[in-house]
């Protein structure tokens, strides 16, 4: 396993070149020591002046907007150009075990022989992101100038991966969004029970913002019109229902998939149109209803999302109609209404 810091049969390392190693981090990540250190521990020796000459490493780390750590890593080895590497973590140590990894085996190619696979289930090289470069023995000519304990370098093109490369049928790793807020634009189609007379299709249009751990949307809907008639008669009215929504959902992510609970509010109008009287009219009333619901996203992409919804409409107001000179209502909206959507969200930018 690769370890940050050397084992004690190697004492502590002593201070490499100031040529060797160039490390910036900000002071929640391991020091230029700590990370010599780790170098030193998988050569199995302490670095040396003559390692300073076959290599030279400048290495940056950072923090991310979604709060990962990015490693910046340039080795320029002596007679051949310069190789950059970008390495993305969970925490900066383990960039500067992939950074320790990666200047060892520059310094001594042979380390890439020795390097043990990873086994189920075990923490190896598996833990670093991002592939790692290393320069691999090349045929050199003899020359009296240059010192036996040398290393020998490749040029460029000996460059090549430690890491075993994935299997041809296996999918590319899905990475989330970088930017902190995000805009949606949704269209959806869905259900509605117990809010008209009969179970009621409709569409739906919300426009959102995105943020890592919430999200919050305002949106219209609009239920398509139902009927509703006296028993026994041809009299009754058609009704419809179109409303605004707002609504704020946490979010909980789990690899492609998000699971939004939401809550919030929907204010419109419940429109009713008579139908088999005399003096046919239309009339409204106000809509007010809370509104909760949970859904499933799955994101193919980073800018698409589609999910399913479930959710209910408890009305705050009582919306009911009459027909002029009956005492019993024509309709009255259930307590609760249950609703399932089916939703396509753009996501930007």
């Amino acid at each position: 396993m690769i370890r940050l810091v050397a084992p004690l049969a190697l004492g502590l390392a002593p201070a490499a070149p100031d040529e060797l190693v160039h490390w910036q981090a900000p002071a929640a990540c391991p020091s230029r020591e700590a990370l010599i250190r780790a170098v030193a521990a998988d050569l199995g020796r302490p670095l040396t002046p003559a390692d300073a000459e076959a290599v030279t490493a400048h290495a940056t780390a950072q923090r991310r907007p979604d709060r990962r750590w990015q490693l910046e890593l340039t080795l320029t080895p002596r007679d051949a150009p310069a190789v950059a590497r970008t390495v993305v973590g969970e925490r900066c140590e383990l960039l500067v075990e992939a950074a320790a990894l990666m200047i060892a085996v520059a310094i001594d190619p042979e380390l890439l022989a020795a390097l043990p696979r990873t086994a189920p289930g075990d923490r190896e090289l598996g833990d670093i992101p991002l592939e790692v470069p290393v320069v691999r023995d090349a045929p050199a000519p003899a020359s009296s100038s240059t010192p036996a304990n040398t290393p020998t370098l490749a040029p460029a093109p000996a460059i090549a991966p430690i890491l075993a490369p994935a299997p041809a049928n296996s999918p590319p790793p899905f990475r989330r969004p970088t930017p902190a807020l995000r805009g949606t634009l949704a269209v959806a189609a869905g259900l509605d029970v117990g809010a008209l007379p009969g179970p009621a299709p409709g569409f739906m249009v919300r426009l959102g913002l995105l943020a890592r751990r919430v999200r919050a949307e305002v949106g219209a809907v609009h239920w398509l019109e139902q009927s509703a008639r006296l028993a026994g008669t041809a009299s009754g009215g058609d009704l419809r229902l179109t409303a605004a929504q707002l609504l704020a959902c946490p979010r909980l992510a789990l690899r492609r998939f998000e699971f939004p609970v939401c809550a919030g509010l929907e204010l419109g109008a419940m429109r009713g149109r008579g139908v088999g009287v005399t003096v046919p009219t239309s009339d409204r009333v106000v809509w007010l209803a809370l509104l909760a619901d949970a859904r499933v996203q799955y994101l193919p992409v980073p800018r698409l999302a589609l999910g399913l919804q479930l959710g209910l409409a408890a009305p705050l107001l009582a919306a009911r109609f009459r027909l002029r000179d009956q005492d019993q209502d024509l309709h009255r909206a259930a307590p609760v209404a249950f609703r399932a959507v089916f939703a396509i969200e753009l996501r930007f930018p």
